[in-house]
Order: C-alpha cells, then sequence, then structure tokens
C-alpha cells in the first residue's frame, strides 16, 4: 500500500510551500491527493485551476522522488505531517493555505489540546521590547501555554529564551529547512527547544536560506497554529504589521504591547491598538482572556505594585478591522520604477479583486515568490490585502 503522505510530497513540490491547492484538492477532488495522481496529465491540464507550469511540475515530479524525500526525513529523524496524519495542528486546517507538509524535528506538543500563542515582533529591538518579550515568554509557559515564534533575533528570540526559562514547550517556525544553519547565532536556543520537547517546525524540504517569500510563507503558520498573536514592536510599514492581516484573516485574538508612550518604534502597534487589538502589558493578560488560567500568577513587573492594564475597557479585534492606513501614492506615478512582475499584478487587480489562488494562476508563479510580490506591493501602499487571501487596488 502506497503512504499517502507521498502524494502530499508531489503536491507541494509542484505547487510550491504555501499554496492553497494541495488543500484544495484534497477537500474537493475525488479521491483527494491520491485520487488527482491518478487523474493524470489530461485532467490537470482541463483544471481551471492548475497553470501550466505547475501542470509540467506535477508530471516532471516521480512518486519515487517523493518516497526519496521521506526516506531522508526519516533517516534525519523528522517528522513528515499532512493534513491526513492524526497530529496534524487542527488550527491549521482552518486557514486559507494550509501546508501540505510539515517537516518536525523534536516533538511536536499537542497543539490539539494545549493552549498556544505566538509572539513575535522586531529583530532590531529595543532593551525594553527584548525585556518585555522575555517577560511575556516566561509567563505565558509557566500558565501552560506552548508559545510559537519564529526563532530570529530580538523579540523572537527573546520570547522564546522566556519561555525555556519557565522550563515551557516551544515550537519555532522556520524559514529554511531542518538541517540549515540559518541564525547560528540562535543555535544554541534552538538545541535547547528540542532538550525541552519543543520542536522545530517548516515548510521547506530543502531550502538552506530564506528565499524571496519565505518569510511570508512562513509568517502565516505561526498565527495559524495559536488561539492568539502578542506582537511586541511592531513598526509602521514592516513584517511585524503582516502577523497582525494574518491573525486577522484567520480568526486569531490579537494583542499588543504598547511599549513605551510614543516610541517611533512602536507606530505600527498604535495603529492596531487603534484598530482593536487589546493591550497587554504581560502573559497572564493574554492566558485569562482566552479563558485558559491555571492558577499562576506572576509576580508584579519591576516598579509597578501590580500589573499594569489601560484604564477602561480593553477593546478587542473586529473580525473585518478598517484598512491600515497606507501612504498615498499615485499608481500611475509608482508603476514607472516596478518590476514587470509587479506591474502585471497592479495590472490583474485594476480588472478587481484577486485571491491569490487567482493570482498565481494567472501568474504562474510559485505561492512563496508571489506572496513576497504582495507583500511588497503591500507595504508600499499599492495593494490592499482583505479577508480570505483577497487583494485590492486602494481606494
Amino acid at each position: 500500500m502506497i503512504d499517502p503522505n507521498l502524494y502530499w510530497v508531489w503536491l507541494q513540490h509542484a505547487f510550491g510551500e504555501g499554496s492553497p491547492i494541495p488543500y484544495r484538492i484534497y477537500r474537493e477532488f475525488p479521491g483527494g491527493p491520491e485520487g488527482f495522481y491518478r487523474a493524470g496529465p489530461v485532467c490537470w491540464n482541463a483544471l481551471g485551476y492548475v497553470s501550466e507550469q505547475q501542470a509540467v511540475a506535477l508530471e516532471g515530479f516521480p512518486l519515487a522522488a517523493a518516497q526519496s524525500r521521506l526516506e531522508y526525513a526519516a533517516g534525519m529523524g523528522w517528522e513528515a505531517l499532512t493534513p491526513e496524519c492524526e497530529k496534524y495542528p487542527e488550527a491549521l486546517r482552518n486557514i486559507s493555505d494550509p501546508p501540505a507538509v510539515l517537516y518536525i524535528k523534536g516533538r511536536l506538543p499537542d497543539l490539539n489540546r494545549l493552549p498556544a500563542i505566538g509572539v513575535a515582533g522586531a529583530r532590531d529591538a529595543l532593551p525594553a521590547s527584548e525585556d518585555a518579550a522575555k517577560q511575556l515568554g516566561y509567563q505565558l509557559a509557566a500558565g501552560g501555554a506552548v508559545v510559537v515564534s519564529g526563532g530570529a533575533v530580538g523579540v523572537d528570540g527573546c520570547a522564546i529564551a522566556g519561555a525555556l526559562s519557565a522550563m515551557g514547550r516551544v515550537v519555532s517556525v522556520l524559514p529554511v529547512d531542518l538541517s540549515s544553519p540559518y541564525l547560528a547565532q540562535n543555535a544554541g536556543l534552538r538545541k535547547r527547544i528540542l532538550d525541552q520537547d519543543g520542536a522545530l517546525v517548516t515548510e521547506y524540504f530543502s531550502q538552506r536560506n530564506p528565499g524571496r517569500g519565505s518569510f511570508q510563507v512562513r509568517n502565516r503558520l505561526i498565527p495559524g497554529m495559536c488561539q492568539g498573536m502578542v506582537l511586541v514592536q511592531a513598526a509602521k510599514k514592516s513584517g511585524s504589521m503582516l502577523y497582525a492581516r494574518h491573525a486577522a484573516d484567520q480568526g486569531r485574538s490579537l494583542y499588543v504591547y504598547p511599549g513605551p508612550e510614543g516610541a517611533p518604534e512602536y507606530e505600527g502597534s498604535r495603529l492596531l491598538l487603534d484598530q482593536g487589538a487589546l493591550p497587554v502589558w504581560d502573559g497572564a493578560a493574554v492566558l485569562e482572556d482566552r479563558g485558559r488560567w491555571t492558577g499562576y500568577r506572576p509576580a508584579p513587573a519591576k516598579g509597578r505594585a501590580k500589573r499594569s492594564r489601560r484604564p477602561g475597557p480593553a477593546p478587542r479585534l473586529m473580525p473585518e478591522p478598517a484598512p491600515m492606513p497606507r501612504p498615498e501614492r499615485a499608481l500611475a506615478d509608482a508603476g514607472h520604477d516596478l518590476p514587470p512582475e509587479q506591474k502585471r499584478i497592479l495590472d490583474l487587480l485594476a480588472a478587481g479583486e484577486r485571491s491569490i489562488g487567482q493570482l498565481e494562476e494567472a501568474l504562474g508563479q510559485p505561492a512563496g515568490k508571489l506572496m513576497a510580490q504582495m507583500t511588497v506591493l503591500e507595504l508600499d501602499g499599492l495593494v490592499e490585502s482583505l479577508p480570505g487571501k483577497r487583494y485590492k487596488l486602494p481606494g
């Protein structure tokens, strides 16, 4: 009997990491991934959501190659999880683009049973932000939550260090493969994650260094695995702001550490709070809000007699928050210096809003590369993201 995971590896190779198409095939095509494989090229070419380039990739990657990948992963001690696996995080099934394959090193905590909270923020973090991230990670882990982060330097690394200090479980989601030397300065932290029964997780089987779109592909998974997402030090135009987009799109609670009053490094954080994100100063407040309070009560923060909260009722993230303010730029002027592929995206959106799947089909680009282009355009204020991984021109 053929391992059903083979078909998922085959689909992920053809459609690319971050693509919503493999899960669509699983849900909609008769027989799922195996039925799709057996349908063959004539059928693939007739489907409106499979591009010619993708059909070629499907035909050019035999199941024997997928089998070799799984055998290599097993030899390295990695676990390969697909949506047909019992241990696959249930929360990921409820996002618009569930990963076809997750490669795991270590022991993935039972995210279907344990509360999980994502923590992320600036790499070039202020000392106050690093202290806040350590405190948040420590208190979340001590309160019984799994801390999920990216593992970069700055806020991510500090949140992980705090959680490990509380002897908690940590999941670090990487934009590279599991044998990559990426961020060597955090190698000791990754070892501690594994030593404390945590896990390193990635969609990438073979990617030594982050490529174009790798962070965008990775970033959706952190809130996707969790019930809530905490942001520490988000600048107005930063990747941290995209975590907020993912959290809103995925229906996750968004928590924001307000930071020093008026600090320019927190301008994006203040925008999110104005839009309804919940301000938090410690991990206990997050756990209380999630309704998973376990009795742990942190010591008062230094210089305060008790935990500080903003006066008045705490605002909540609305299901469809107001669009983020973006710099005003005339598309005609901005387009002069854009690469051809970005101009093509704007041309498609000029005819009306499109989903990421529709753009992928029209452009014939891998999901990761396309998401990188969308991120650049969004941060430049040239496109606007909508719930359900849809995009339109501003205005």
